[in-house]
């Protein structure tokens, strides 16, 4: 019998406890010695299809390799899906993959290599179901087995060639390789020897400051968030950049020898700062709807831009892109001036907009003797205590803090559909600190 098919029994003898997943699915990852990377999933009962939950593309179809001839993966109602090419039910079935970085729209890419052999892998792309996912399915059993000398760090601990986990929501970043990672009093780190030296140094010398000045501002976590930094070489001449954060979790991944050539210090510690102001935004950055995603990455946007200020001294930043970004709002809510239906196309309003939105209300708390971010650990309690995370709430909880003539258009802004944006980020634009200026 193959490692594989032991591994999948010995997981559901470990979850035979208590329930396995609310599709009765176990998935199970594999990474053999020569670094060949597959994937089995074992139902509890028999079906006709295998339903991926995320399907930003059709490219499992031309990466995913059948184990069998008898399985294919096809496209059905907008989703990828496995079946077998004769219509029979199936209890199992297994796939090789293609490790390699690929961008997918939207979505984080499955594979991250690091330059040594080591891979940071995302767990959401082998979300399936038996039949269809539907909106209750937010649980999945993942087994992931490496060689016994590799480490596996998930949800921030070190694993040894083995690890188990029920996966959920956007899923887990996941550390596979034989890399020592850095423990220390910010983070659990794997950052890739393949990178600039300047950016390693960069990244060991800012990123403590950044977390010590959201510790400062926000509270410390109560959790030791993971940071993965990684590179790969780019065969084709393609090369660019992706990062992101998951719950605990910021990772960046540059590909391509332009794009570590090219680094720009500034837009890196910017990126990142984004990033972990996502992490201390905590429970409040979980917002629900896609057009209301001004509330968590224009508040992100802001935050790092004054994090960047606070440690490098660099006191033109915060005005130089208020400038910018407000230009770009303005371009894209020009040939419709109402933001809900920009914002369902145009996902990148949520971060010019939503800049421009945060530093007027930071503006306005300030002049009335409060704190931006005092306000926003406020919202993120109500959320704590069961309020959903949405402008609602935040509109709830600021609105006593604010001037009443803010707290009013604010308010027409977020219950208003056919509010006009545009006029109302015209003249938020003149509130910005001319450039060269602190900008507070």
């Amino acid at each position: 019998m193959r490692l594989i098919n032991l591994s999948s029994l010995l997981f559901i003898l470990l979850c035979s406890s208590g329930e396995l997943s609310a599709a009765g699915l176990v998935t199970s990852i594999e990474k053999d010695h020569a670094g060949n990377w597959r994937v089995h999933y074992s139902a509890d009962t028999a079906m006709t299809r295998l339903v991926f939950q995320r399907s930003p593309d059709q490219s499992r179809q031309t990466r995913w390799k059948p184990e069998s001839a008898a399985f294919e993966i096809v496209s059905l109602d907008g989703h990828e899906a496995v079946r077998r090419t004769d219509g029979k039910a199936f209890t199992a079935v297994g796939f090789r993959l293609t490790p390699t970085y690929v961008v997918l729209p939207k979505e984080y890419a499955p594979f991250s290599p690091f330059t040594d052999g080591g891979m940071l892998v995302h767990s959401g792309r082998f979300f399936a179901c038996p039949e269809q996912c539907n909106d209750s399915q937010n649980q999945w059993q993942i087994r992931l087995q490496a060689g016994k000398n590799e480490h596996i760090i998930v949800d921030g601990k070190v694993h040894r060639a083995e690890a188990s986990w029920t996966d959920q929501d956007s899923g887990k970043s996941i550390y596979v390789g034989s890399s020592k990672p850095v423990t220390d009093d910010n983070f659990v780190s794997v950052i890739d020897t393949g990178l600039p030296n300047a950016l390693q140094q960069l990244m060991a010398q800012r990123l403590p400051d950044i977390l010590a000045f959201f510790s400062t501002k926000m509270g410390k976590l109560s959790f030791r968030p993971s940071l993965y930094a990684s590179y790969s070489p780019n065969a084709d001449g393609g090369y660019g950049h992706q990062g992101g954060s998951l719950p605990g979790q910021v990772f960046m991944h540059w590909y391509g020898k332009q794009a570590v050539e090219q680094l720009n210090e500034r837009a890196t510690l910017l990126f990142f700062a984004h990033e972990v102001a996502h992490l201390y935004q905590r429970k409040a950055a979980n917002v629900e709807q896609l057009q209301d995603a001004w509330l968590h990455e224009g508040s992100a946007e802001l935050f790092s831009a004054l994090a960047y200020t606070a440690i490098s001294a660099d006191q033109a930043l915060l005005p130089k892109k208020l400038k910018i970004v407000q230009q770009a709002c303005l371009d894209a809510l020009a040939q419709d001036p109402r933001y809900s239906s920009q914002a369902q196309t145009n996902p990148n309003v949520h971060y010019s907009c939503g800049m421009v939105l945060f530093h007027a209300i930071h503006q306005d708390l300030t002049a009335q003797g409060h704190d931006v971010f005092t306000q926003w650990l406020a919202f993120n309690a109500a959320v704590e205590q069961g309020k959903p995370a949405t402008p609602a709430t935040f509109l709830a909880v600021v609105r006593p803090a604010l001037s009443a003539d803010f707290s009013k258009q604010l308010s027409e802004f977020i219950q208003n559909p056919q509010f006009d944006a545009k006029a109302f980020f015209q003249r938020l634009g003149t509130l910005l600190p001319p450039t060269g200026a602190a900008g507070s």
